[in-house]
């Protein structure tokens, strides 16, 4: 089953907007990866199922992982 996923840009005031869409866990991995190669911010996605969140990883050099992007740090 394919899952669909909202992405987020986080900003360091902690606050988030919504960015983009994507169908599909590669979908939403390269539109992160993407993302994520214009800005310092982190980035997040959400499967709008379930309401999980979908592991990304940072380029090396910006911000360690979702999962602290998720907790608000």
């Amino acid at each position: 089953m394919r899952r669909d996923f909202d992405l987020f840009e986080k900003f360091a005031d902690g606050s988030s907007i919504w960015r983009t869409f994507a169908c599909g866990q590669m979908d939403a991995q390269e539109k992160l990866r993407n993302l994520a190669n214009h800005s310092e911010n982190e980035f997040y996605s959400i499967d709008i199922e379930t309401g999980e969140l979908l592991p990304f990883k940072s380029a090396p050099g910006k911000s360690s992982d979702l999962s602290k992007a998720a907790a608000g740090s």
